[in-house]
């Protein structure tokens, strides 16, 4: 049986993949990297210190240390959310329904602590969160399960009663190496990218997400 969900925070909780996307834009073209979209979707769920490693791999640069571009980004992205940031379709009725139903509720994203704050200040759900954990916070970030297991562990939960809501295949992936129950919320465009037949459900948006979850318990007492 579910007692716990984990949710990911950028493309799940709030609609700020587009802040990350221009922030990289910006920053990484400003220090001499040639923009591809290609590269920027593949890197989607990735720390940002793993996208700027990759994008320096790429494009080397002088002048700035890797981790002042990082950053810059982090930044960036930060005074984008609390300019623009909108929560996403369902979430605060998903919010509610799990507090309802007794459900303990996590956070765990490869986002930094700040970030966390600034998403959860901005979209006013602190409050339902029992535990938020960082990448920041663990040896390795998404795709390693390190994130999923210590907000799990942080929860007295056990893998097998945990259930992640991911956008990405990053973390899709992280939430699968944590033997734990995934749904997966795709950006539109790739909602039949194959890639995402590893999650145990698809959705739409969150709207799809209480009749998933009863269905998913049912299944599992």
């Amino acid at each position: 049986m579910i007692t716990t969900v984990l949710f990911d925070m950028d493309g799940v909780l709030i609609d700020s993949e587009k802040f990350w996307q221009q922030a990289e834009k910006e920053v990484f073209t400003a220090v001499g990297c040639r923009w591809s979209e290609e590269i920027a979707h593949q890197t989607t769920g990735q720390t940002t210190r793993a996208v700027t490693a990759l994008w320096y791999q790429l494009f080397p640069w002088e002048g700035k240390t890797l981790a002042e571009v990082e950053q810059a980004v982090i930044d960036r992205v930060d005074e984008l959310i609390r300019q623009e940031g909108e929560i996403k379709v369902g979430v605060r009725d998903t919010l509610r329904f799990l507090k309802a139903e007794g459900i303990k509720i996590g956070l765990a994203t490869n986002s930094t602590p700040s970030l966390i704050q600034t998403v959860l200040t901005r979209l006013d759900i602190a409050s339902f969160f029992q535990t938020t954990v960082s990448a920041l916070d663990v040896p390795q970030g998404k795709p390693q399960p390190d994130v999923y297991l210590r907000a799990a562990a942080n929860l007295n939960s056990k893998p097998h009663q945990c259930l992640v809501v991911e956008d990405s295949f990053t973390g899709a992936t992280a939430g699968k190496r944590a033997e734990m129950t995934v749904f997966v919320v795709p950006e539109s465009p790739f909602f039949h990218d194959p890639k995402f037949d590893l999650a145990d459900r698809k959705l739409v948006d969150l709207n799809e997400f209480k009749e998933n979850f009863l269905a998913l318990n049912h299944v599992t007492l």
